[in-house]
């Protein structure tokens, strides 16, 4: 049967495995093959609208989320809906019945409604559906094309301060295209005839822009309406402010974070090497799921937690290395690869990144044949793995091949391949690696006696920076344990790690305690780095006091949608404040935060507080939170006068979160799947004048009325985020902690 390619978007949660896997075969049976985009911790937008694209129809299995306001679902599906809306493919919509419609109602979409509790009742009405999705869909394969081997090009002509010249520009992304098999097209200039901007674009697999340029955000604004797959740049500087339209879709800005929007680039080396790392993200072929059991496989693995591996090998093995980093992410494991999954920028120093990224992850695998010693690189990883595996760090995973014994001795228990098939190869690795990622969960957190650092895994990390706000969340948390530093990662940051308890779930949230050694952005980069090594958590939320602006009152809550790194910017004449180095957080988070009220009007009073902080009733502000090593007790002192005015919106200031945010950053390019987000209490109210002029440091009014509210906030807090974590959180607990 010959199955039409349509792209597939879809939960990666655990709990909707069940969903997509039933919905996956009825498609397959009907003659469909699903292209899939693997989760991952980065989006790349390019890549997205390529494979889009490139498929000639569009499925979605929509599933419910409760924290989601207004959409009550993902807003990654609702941001592939508009693509294939704009690309005028034919769209085929499985909507949960808790869903709103009103959000899929494009004309020409297909519908069905399901119910997760009885899904084989949509069937009839599906298998209707399927056969005019069908007929709509194969009457595109005519034509159709993986590859067109263009690339359009709208580079803009405007100065850039002698930073890199549009010539230079343009002669880098040519010479980029040249080595990937691409012709460049100039788009600009036929931009003043719509007929043939149309024609051009259409010819080209996808069109790279800028958009800060006066003319090139015109051509960026006629192809978003055509749906034609962009790679947009703009450069760095301050006070640029992209239109919101040129950015994307709502549920876009919603969900991604704003580098991974558009491209943003300095001095020329930053350039070219950032135009060659989105090129091979952009162009990384995605996975089709041709065989019924290869899709069943993909889908049963959805949503699981395992730990990153590194696949190291010489370059007469790559072509298995590829074979295996298929299979790999049919099994959703992440992994770094030097060729086929590779995450370190061109123009970072390869040898330092190389390094770091075998210390991130958690499993080595060198498929070791008799070239593997040979290499320079290959060495250099594998001494680099040995000496986190003496230290109890990484798991070695050695694949034999033919000749792996012409070196030095292996002596770590490996895979023997030799002689044998690949697929065969493939397929025993693969089960080695499973047989670690699916043990039986450890009785880390089990008993009463101290745990060690490294060896547990936590739902969720809590760090804060002042005794009162660790006080706060330790009281909320339930059969706390002591934990043990260890030779790599000594207890410097006093943690401890308890449970949240669900009301549905006999599961407990495992949440591990942090507290800073003092405040600022550079610690916080520490404390969040260290406590991710020793409890790889799925979140890290900061909790603690800040000083609230515009609009907020002593006790009300902020919790950060985005974290703006203030003292980032240019003195020129007075500072200039840049926007390049903001931080969106978890989206989820502040979803769950808007509607939590909502939701369990009695969250605040629903938990055991101390008596002193029984009569608070804070109020949940979402919103834009400033972040800098700066006490700020002057709001419209010159320098935070010019913060302010290049962000208005700003709802509170405090200094840790832009620090944490680059460590989370960072962890992510890491392969390490966390999210983030941060929740504050109001503790003080900035005011124009500041402290009194003359007053003694600790001693002022400002001073004052922050010791006094600090107790009463950093509770606040911490309510905020036990609730959330016991009432909405997206992800279910762990069903224990691997040791």
């Amino acid at each position: 049967m010959l199955h039409i390619p349509v792209y597939f978007s879809h939960s990666y949660r655990r709990e909707d495995r069940e969903v997509n896997a039933h919905f996956w075969s009825i498609f397959y049976n009907a003659g469909f093959s699903f292209t899939v985009d693997p989760g991952s911790t980065s989006l790349y937008t390019t890549a997205l609208e390529l494979m889009m694209a490139r498929s000639v129809g569009f499925a979605a299995v929509v599933t419910y989320r409760r924290e989601e306001e207004r959409y009550l679902c993902s807003p990654f599906v609702m941001y592939e809906y508009g693509l294939a809306v704009q690309a005028h493919k034919p769209r085929l919509v499985l909507r949960d019945k808790r869903v709103p419609p009103r959000n899929f109602r494009a004309q020409g979409t297909l519908e069905v409604e399901f119910d997760v509790a009885a899904l084989d009742r949509s069937t009839h009405e599906l298998t209707a559906k399927l056969k005019q999705f069908h007929t709509q869909a194969s009457g595109r394969l005519d034509g159709y094309r993986y590859r067109l081997d263009r690339a359009g090009l709208a580079i803009g002509t405007e100065v850039d301060e002698g930073e890199v010249s549009a010539l230079d520009r343009r002669e880098a992304v040519e010479r980029n295209l040249d080595e990937g098999g691409y012709e460049p097209m100039d788009l600009a200039a036929v931009a003043d005839d719509p007929s043939q901007l149309a024609q051009a674009a259409d010819a080209c697999d996808f069109v790279i822009i800028d958009i800060d340029d006066a003319q090139t955000s015109r051509i960026a604004d006629f192809l978003l309406g055509r749906g034609t797959p962009l790679l947009k740049m703009a450069r760095r500087r301050a006070g640029l402010n992209l239109p919101e339209r040129l950015l994307g879709s709502a549920p876009l800005r919603r969900a991604a974070a704003g580098d991974e929007l558009v491209m943003y680039w300095g001095g020329a080396e930053d350039f070219e090497g950032r135009v060659r790392q989105q090129l091979a993200l952009a162009t990384t072929d995605r996975t089709e799921l041709t065989d019924l059991d290869i899709g069943n496989r993909y889908f049963r693995n959805l949503g699981r937690d395992v730990q990153p591996v590194f696949l190291s090998n010489a370059r007469a093995v790559n072509d298995l290395a590829k074979e295996l980093a298929d299979a790999l992410v049919l099994e959703n494991i992440s992994f770094f690869h030097y060729r086929y999954q590779n995450q370190i920028g061109v123009g970072e120093r390869w040898n330092d990144q190389l390094e770091r990224m075998v210390a991130a992850s958690k499993v080595f695998v060198p498929l070791i044949d008799d070239s593997y010693w040979q290499s320079e690189f290959c060495r250099r990883e594998y001494e680099a793995a040995a000496h986190l595996a003496e230290e109890g760090r990484i798991t070695m995973v050695p694949g034999l091949l033919d000749g792996y014994d012409n070196g030095p001795s292996v002596p770590y228990q490996g895979v023997p391949l030799q002689d044998m098939p690949r697929q065969a190869q493939v397929d025993l690795v693969i089960a080695r690696l499973n047989e670690l990622f699916d043990a039986p969960a450890g009785t880390a957190l089990a008993g009463s006696g101290p745990l060690e650092a490294g060896r547990a895994s936590v739902d969720v990390a809590i760090l804060t920076i002042l005794p009162e706000e660790y006080e706060a969340v330790l009281c909320l948390l339930k059969n706390v344990r002591q934990v043990a530093g260890s030779a790599t990662l000594p207890n410097q940051h006093s943690w401890v790690v308890g449970e949240v308890g669900m009301e549905t779930s006999p599961v407990p949230y495992t949440v591990a305690l942090a507290m800073s050694p003092r405040p600022g952005t550079d610690t916080a980069v520490i404390v969040t780095k260290n406590t991710l090594q020793a409890f790889r958590p799925q979140c890290v939320l900061v909790v603690g006091i800040a000083g609230g602006l515009e609009g907020l009152s002593l006790g009300d809550v902020i919790v950060a949608d985005r974290i703006c790194a203030y003292e980032y910017g240019k003195l020129d004449h007075g500072f200039h404040p840049r926007q390049d180095m903001d931080s969106r957080t978890d989206a989820v988070i502040a979803s769950m935060a808007r509607t939590l009220a909502m939701r369990h009007p009695d969250w605040y009073s629903r938990l055991e507080q101390p008596e002193e902080f029984r009569h608070l009733a804070p109020r949940i502000v979402v919103g834009a939170v400033a972040s800098g090593d700066k006490v700020v007790d002057d709001p419209t002192d010159e320098f935070f006068a010019s913060v302010m005015k290049s962000r208005p919106k700003l709802q509170a200031v405090e200094m840790e979160g832009a620090g944490t945010a680059a460590a989370i950053q960072d962890a992510r390019e890491m392969l390490q799947a966390v999210s983030f987000g941060m929740i504050r209490g109001i503790s003080d109210i900035p005011r124009a004048g500041g402290s009194e002029p003359g007053s003694k440091p600790g001693t002022s009014g400002q001073t004052q009325m922050r010791d006094t509210w600090k107790p009463a906030a950093a509770a606040a807090a911490a309510a905020t985020a036990i609730q959330l974590i016991r009432l909405s959180w997206p992800r279910p607990p762990r069903a224990g902690s691997s040791p």
